[in-house]
């Protein structure tokens, strides 16, 4: 796709546990499970990307601060487990950075976007997966992370805490 895309024409939303994305001409279906990383990938190079224009990271919610979805009613828990009948229409994903733009590719489509923008399509990505898996009934507490390493060796061995 030519050009950087804007989040007038972007959204994502649930359709029961699947999730909607739709970035300008091309819309995507995924489980809600890979929303979530996908919402995770997006924070992570959004804030990567803002570093090039300066924004340290000490002031990000400062400056991004307008751009997040309000708080919208989540739909009420099922209380058992359902799954419906959607399968994800691609095959391979993947999300970056390069400069201030976030790049999302999705089999052989390849999409830029402002960090600014990415960073509030990653709100709605996540509100919409969170719906979907209320949708499903899933109860379960599942933590995605991203990190990006500068100057790790393949042996390097990593401890994660909170």
């Amino acid at each position: 796709m030519e050009g950087v895309l804007t989040r007038q024409v972007c959204a994502a939303s649930a359709a029961h546990d699947m999730v909607g994305l739709k970035l300008g001409a091309y819309q995507f279906l995924m489980y809600y499970q890979t929303a979530f990383k996908m919402a995770a990938g997006t924070l992570q190079s959004s804030k990567l990307a803002s570093r090039f224009e300066g924004v340290r990271p000490e002031s990000w919610t400062k400056h991004v601060e307008h751009l997040l979805v309000p708080q919208l009613p989540i739909e009420p828990q099922h209380r058992e487990y359902r799954r419906s009948k959607g399968e994800p229409n691609f095959e391979t994903w993947k999300v970056a950075f390069e400069r201030n733009l976030v790049i999302f590719t999705f089999d052989n489509d390849v999409i830029h976007m402002h960090y600014e923008d990415a960073f509030a399509l990653y709100g709605h990505l996540r509100l919409a997966a969170k719906n979907a898996k209320r949708w499903a009934g899933d109860r379960g507490k599942q933590w995605s992370t991203r990190a990006h390493l500068a100057d790790a060796e393949v042996n390097d061995k990593f401890v994660y805490t909170s």
